[in-house]
């Protein structure tokens, strides 16, 4: 057998292992009927959705509308990731139901649950899948997520992930040089970037006064959280072009040493605040020219209702930038 059909076989070989059981399985309820869509389109690249010939369905139940959304992991795999916030009752209910449905597509998958105390994690996959890291799935990795945790308010934040089961970029995992350092594992797989991320962006709510270190610079002080890799973190004053409007801002940046880097970089972060957004929250990227020097940027910008925070990520070259706003 030559290259090239080894190559075709393999691939029909895996892609089969993930086909969902559509003839064996028979939904009662639109949730399961949604996820079998989003399997099904998951075995062709989500060529449907990424061209936008059909809408991406949602995962919502009676109601709780939880909507969808096309993106991709830092390792270039495309994935359509649902998030809402919604009452935690419905949570539960939504948690239940959506496991029930997967078993049922899914009877010889894997499911790795962990429910510490009110929330709830779930990775499902062929058996012996293993978790993603933060860059993204490999061959062998779970191709679905889902996640339900209690908030203080009474309410709980929902979601799923479902990546791509033929992107090109899926692939065996290159071999890489050894970890300097293996960080404790975390429940819910949230690692130091994702808690010191959480952090911040929750602390727009007090305008990072609670970040703040001594002052440095005038109206600039060092943060007391530094994301992981970023090659400084400040809280400073701000003020919008052309008005009175002022407020407080959390940045950081990153120096990465390639083009390649600083792109995966910016996807690992836009995938992570993807999460940590509400779902009330106006979500766009495009296209910008900085202001002083006309470079053309890349920028995922994220905005509350009524404009009183913000949160954008940039990428230029190899540099790229996190800035959480909150306007007074």
């Amino acid at each position: 057998m030559n290259k090239k059909s080894l190559r075709v076989f393999s691939l029909v070989f895996f892609t089969g292992l993930f086909l969902p059981a559509s003839g064996a399985a028979q939904c009662k309820n639109q949730l399961c009927r949604n996820l079998q869509n989003l399997l099904d389109a998951a075995v062709t690249d989500f060529r449907e959705y990424r061209a936008n010939r059909i809408a991406v369905p949602d995962v919502s139940v009676a109601g709780a509308k939880i909507p969808c959304q096309m993106t991709a992991w830092a390792n270039n795999v495309p994935m359509l990731i649902c998030y809402a916030q919604i009452p935690y009752q419905g949570a539960e209910s939504w948690y239940a139901v959506a496991l029930e449905s997967l078993r049922s597509l899914e009877p010889a998958w894997q499911f790795k649950i962990d429910s510490p105390a009110a929330d709830h994690f779930l990775d499902a996959g062929p058996p012996n899948c293993v978790v993603p890291d933060t860059e993204g799935p490999y061959l062998g990795h779970c191709p679905i997520h889902l996640q339900a945790t209690k908030q203080n308010d009474g309410t709980a934040k929902v979601y799923v992930w479902v990546s791509s089961l033929s992107s090109p970029y899926l692939v065996n995992r290159p071999p890489g040089p050894p970890k300097k350092t293996t960080p404790a594992p975390v429940v819910g797989g949230c690692d130091d970037l994702c808690q010191g991320l959480k952090r911040a962006f929750e602390a727009r709510a007090s305008a990072f006064e609670d970040l703040r270190a001594a002052k440095t610079s005038g109206a600039v002080s060092d943060a007391t959280i530094k994301l992981a890799g970023a090659a400084q973190c400040v809280v400073n004053q701000i003020s919008k072009s052309g008005s009175n409007d002022a407020g407080t801002q959390y940045l950081c940046y990153w120096t990465e040493a390639s083009a390649s880097d600083a792109d995966a970089r910016f996807r690992d972060l836009v995938s992570r605040l993807q999460v940590l957004v509400p779902s009330t929250w106006a979500i766009r990227q495009e296209g910008q020219s900085e202001e002083l020097t006309g470079i053309r940027v890349t920028a995922w910008l994220g905005t509350a209702p009524g404009a009183k925070q913000e949160v954008a990520v940039y990428l230029s070259s190899q540099s790229v930038g996190l800035h959480i706003k909150s306007w007074n």
